[in-house]
């Protein structure tokens, strides 16, 4: 394609896409924890799923312009940390790539190779969203704050919807309604915080300071089902058998997903807690007074590993047994640790000062590549720590399967999307 061609299709991928004609419009069926489910996805049984299908070879490079460009009305891409996290606007598939629309609020999938529309489902009454809708297995589920308007002197009605799609269609397969107290701060939209073929958990909450306690809800992935729910519980990681969440308090408290009883409770002592899901088995928590980083187990509550005066806030998971973290070391300067997710074990640190390495920035992990950028966009072995590619292109991609990278770009607040040269 040459440059002109270039220029005026990236144009033609900025400007919002047209919506298909005909679009999926969900039934919403009333404000009740106990509403039947409208209908089952089928899956089989199995380990977490993060996509319904994708890609086994890493993507070795990329190529100097994007291939297409989304732009949509996402939520805020800007999470607890203060950084652009491109997870937190579309979730990732093997050929679609899906994200919440805040003008006709829904579910949108966009599809990778061409940025057009493969499908669109509106959600009547949602006012509201956070970050990103999450596939599991076939499946992609999504969470609104909704409001039912009254009629008369009926108040109106206020509740958290979850909605499970056809991964490929958007097709509705069940739809679920939970009520939210009327006095429930606006700010407190739902996440889904996680999902497999078995759970969903969703979470409501203020960010930053609340004085409305956090609510979350188990369900089940087939067919909507509410298995249990805490109304003093912020959920920040699904694991197959524990759900780990944090108290208002601060203590940190895992929950059986078969019944919601409470298996552990911890008081971590970390000042101002920060928690994210670094990979299966394994819960980070992160105090900003603290300096240290724990790794903690999700059903025990007990810690598998102590970062000691390193700090490691952000953690990419490849997908297949190892998850890199990047944060500071004891002396403020950037830093990358490799776990591995079964044993706890540290693979590889960097810097290493007796090797003359730095550590990179990193960007993502996907089955056994660490994409980075260290003067320059490269990979490196996420089992070794060993340098792979030192430049695979202008961008190292924040987003990543087999066969695209995703990046996003700011000033445009969009994201660009990148076709793995030789997929």
């Amino acid at each position: 394609m040459d440059s002109a061609n270039r220029r005026r299709d990236r144009r033609k991928s900025r400007r919002r896409p047209e919506r298909p004609r005909l679009r999926t419009v969900l039934a919403v069926v009333g404000l009740l924890w106990a509403v039947a489910a409208c209908g089952s996805g089928g899956h089989s049984e199995g380990v977490r799923a993060t996509a319904p299908t994708t890609p086994t070879a890493p993507a070795e490079s990329f190529p100097a312009s994007p291939t297409t460009t989304f732009q949509g009305a996402w939520p805020s891409p800007v999470g607890e940390s203060g950084a652009v996290d491109v997870a937190d606007m579309v979730s990732l598939g093997a050929r679609l790539a899906y994200a919440y629309d805040q003008d006709d609020m829904g579910v949108t999938a966009y599809r990778l190779d061409s940025g057009d529309v493969a499908w669109h489902t509106a959600v009547p009454n949602a006012v509201a969203v956070a970050q990103a809708p999450r596939p599991a297995g076939d499946e992609v589920i999504g969470a609104f704050a909704t409001t039912e308007p009254g009629r008369g002197t009926a108040a109106d009605r206020r509740g958290t919807t979850v909605i499970a799609l056809d991964a490929r269609t958007g097709r509705p397969l069940w739809t679920r309604v939970m009520p939210v107290a009327a006095d429930t701060a606006a700010e407190a939209a739902p996440h889904v915080v996680g999902a497999d073929t078995r759970h969903v958990l969703v979470s409501s909450y203020e960010p930053g300071y609340a004085q409305t306690p956090p609510l979350s809800a188990l369900l089940d992935t087939r067919t909507g089902r509410v298995l249990w729910t805490d109304s003093d519980f912020r959920g920040v990681d699904l694991e197959r058998s524990a759900a780990v969440g944090v108290r208002g308090d601060g203590d940190f408290v895992g929950k059986s997903t078969s019944d919601g009883t409470q298996l552990w409770q911890r008081d971590l002592r970390l000042g101002e807690a920060r928690t994210s899901d670094p990979g299966p088995g394994l819960t980070l928590a992160d105090g900003v007074e603290a300096g240290s980083t724990l790794l903690i187990d999700p059903a025990t509550g007990a810690t598998r590993l102590d970062s000691g005066d390193t700090s490691l806030d952000r953690c990419h998971y490849d997908g297949l047994s190892t998850t890199v973290c990047s944060g500071t070391d004891g002396t403020g300067g950037g830093a990358a640790w490799a776990v591995d997710v079964r044993t706890a074990r540290v693979l590889w640190r960097l810097p290493d000062a007796s090797a003359g390495r730095i550590a990179p920035e990193v960007t993502s992990a996907w089955h056994g590549v660490v994409y980075a950028e260290a003067g320059q966009a490269m990979t490196l072995d996420a089992r070794t720590g060993r340098d792979l590619h030192t430049d695979i292109g202008p961008v190292s991609p924040s987003l990543v399967n087999g066969g695209y990278g995703l990046v996003y770009d700011s000033a445009a607040r969009a994201i660009d999307v990148y076709q793995a040269q030789g997929s």
